[in-house]
């Protein structure tokens, strides 16, 4: 039976200059998860305001029309739809400023020992 030593990793095999890629596929990937989480708020909005087109034709083919409650409750739904999309734009701005940022970090990067 022949002996084998396990591998042991050396300075050739080493991960020198891999490190910092690593490091900034880490900073990409959680940039991206933000903008995939605003794009998702954004989705949300636009849902909601399928929801209340659908429930103002409903009430528009009712033989009672809608009181001013409903009608105001419709506008207050509206507003919270617009603040969501709102909220979802501005989380996505600034994701995309991250990720300007992060790419400028990328570009400037040290190439030398």
């Amino acid at each position: 039976m022949s002996y084998t030593p396990k591998p042991t990793p050396n300075y050739m095999s080493s991960d020198w200059g891999t490190s910092n890629a690593k490091t900034t596929a880490l900073k990409i990937d959680h940039v991206a998860d933000k903008a995939k989480f605003a794009v998702q708020m954004l989705e949300s909005a636009l849902k909601g305001f399928d929801t209340i087109e659908k429930e103002i034709i409903d009430a528009s083919e009712s033989t009672t029309p809608p009181t001013r409650e409903s009608i105001r409750a419709f506008a207050y739904r509206i507003d919270t739809c617009q603040n969501q999309l709102q909220d979802g734009l501005t989380q996505l701005k600034q994701m995309m400023e991250d990720i300007d940022k992060t790419t400028d970090t990328i570009q400037q990067s040290k190439t030398s020992w």
